[in-house]
């Protein structure tokens, strides 16, 4: 009797550490706004600019060719979440909200039994646009502190998250967008690196570095996957502009550092776009991915190389296109067709000096600043590529939802320098 006592305490024993080991991760997902990744101290900035991302770099896998799908916020993060281009889930122009019959991230989590938060600071990462979809406490009210370009949200975002995961339950996904890189760039009296537009961007990057160190103490509790990623660059002249209006790489390249259970810290310079990070961070988890995607696991063993497709409507004016295989990369612009802008803002355009109509090839290995266009009618790359761009394009399969913009929206867009 006492061995068959002792057999079956030994059997609760294993089947609860069975349980134990098979608990489901939780998720730590950290954008942040506008962020070049060699504005950083783990890609070569000398500046003590990021020493909590650093230490995370440090326990995870960086990504140094991670890619941007837009050039800028809503489609970007869109694709994110839902693991699909833009012209795939809708969410192009502040006029659009993603599509809601698409399987989302937080709602997938949720789906699967997690507790999900979300905690942002950009006007259209919000419920109007579609991406608070599926978090079952969703925060942004840090955009009510003041006017964007003259207030640091960082330590108010914080505080939100800090005070909205009081009663956190495990698994969760905790998603936290920090906005203050964004121009205008504040000054920073802690971190005085200089006066100039790079200067203070720096500073603003040190500034958010140290809220993202609170947030990682607060989240990751050692079960915890965590990306850290941003939306976009940002450019400081590399093409005779300012801002985030180009596909260029200054604007496109983003950060990306993985750190999960079990994953051995590395440098990898594989392609990764923003469509991988739904079904890499759902096999993270042990969750099967939505069906049909077009993107891959970027921690799978790198496979066959694809091409990667860029796209953007803002601003207004344009129709910018691009498409990257291997050692090249096309960039079409066109004049858009401002019939297609809703009324309220056709005549909204942005006064950008630097994007300008025509085909733009580079050769990426030689020319990594995309300084010398190489395209010629007669070149059978510009032809053979300027081909798969037109094909990726001729298809669009979302179903996106009109976004009524009143005069309050439109003035807090017109703030952020979306339209004039």
């Amino acid at each position: 009797m006492k061995r068959l006592l002792a057999l079956a305490l030994i059997l609760v024993f294993f089947v609860g550490a069975c349980a134990r080991e098979k608990k489901p991760p939780n998720l730590v997902l950290i954008t942040v706004d506008t962020l070049r990744p060699d504005r950083l101290g783990y890609h070569g900035n000398k500046r003590p600019v990021s020493p909590a991302l650093d230490r995370l770099a440090a326990e995870g896998v960086v990504f140094t060719n991670a890619t941007s799908v837009s050039g800028w916020t809503l489609p970007s993060v869109a694709s994110i979440f839902t693991g699909r281009y833009p012209k795939d889930h809708g969410a192009v122009d502040f006029h659009w909200s993603l599509d809601a019959s698409l399987p989302i991230l937080p709602r997938i989590l949720r789906d699967h039994g997690y507790d999900t938060y979300g905690f942002v600071s950009h006007i259209m990462l919000t419920p109007t646009y579609g991406i608070g979809d599926g978090f079952a406490h969703f925060d942004f009210s840090v955009l009510n502190v003041g006017h964007p370009h003259e207030v640091m949200t960082s330590q108010k975002l914080m505080e939100i998250a800090r005070s909205g995961m009081r009663n956190l339950k495990e698994p969760y996904f905790v998603w936290v967008h920090f906005f203050d890189p964004h121009f205008a760039y504040l000054e920073h009296p802690q971190y005085a690196f200089g006066k100039s537009d790079i200067d203070r961007y720096d500073a603003e990057i040190a500034y958010t570095d140290y809220y993202i160190d609170e947030l990682l103490k607060v989240t990751d509790r050692g079960n915890t996957v965590v990306v850290f990623t941003s939306d976009h660059g940002e450019e400081f002249g590399e093409h005779d502009g300012q801002y985030h209006y180009t596909l260029h790489g200054e604007v496109t390249r983003v950060p990306l550092v993985v750190k999960a259970p079990g994953l051995a810290p590395r440098q990898d310079a594989r392609v990764v776009e923003q469509i991988d990070f739904l079904p890499t961070i759902l096999n993270l988890l042990g969750i099967e991915a939505p069906a049909g995607l077009p993107g891959a696991d970027f921690l799978a063993p790198a496979t066959a190389a694809r091409p990667f497709f860029l796209e953007r409507d803002r601003p207004p004016q344009w129709r910018q296109r691009s498409i990257v295989v291997g050692e090249h990369k096309l960039i079409v612009i066109e004049e858009a067709d401002t019939s297609l802008v809703p009324e309220s803002s056709r005549r909204e355009e942005i006064p950008v000096t630097n994007v300008r109509p025509g085909m733009y090839l580079y050769h990426l290995a030689r020319d990594p600043g995309e300084k010398t266009n190489l395209f010629a009618r007669d070149d059978s790359t510009s032809l053979s590529l300027l081909g798969m761009l037109t094909t990726h394009f001729a298809t669009a399969s979302a179903r996106p939802q009109p976004v009524q913009v009143d005069q309050e929206l439109l003035e807090k867009l017109r703030s952020l320098g979306y339209v004039r």
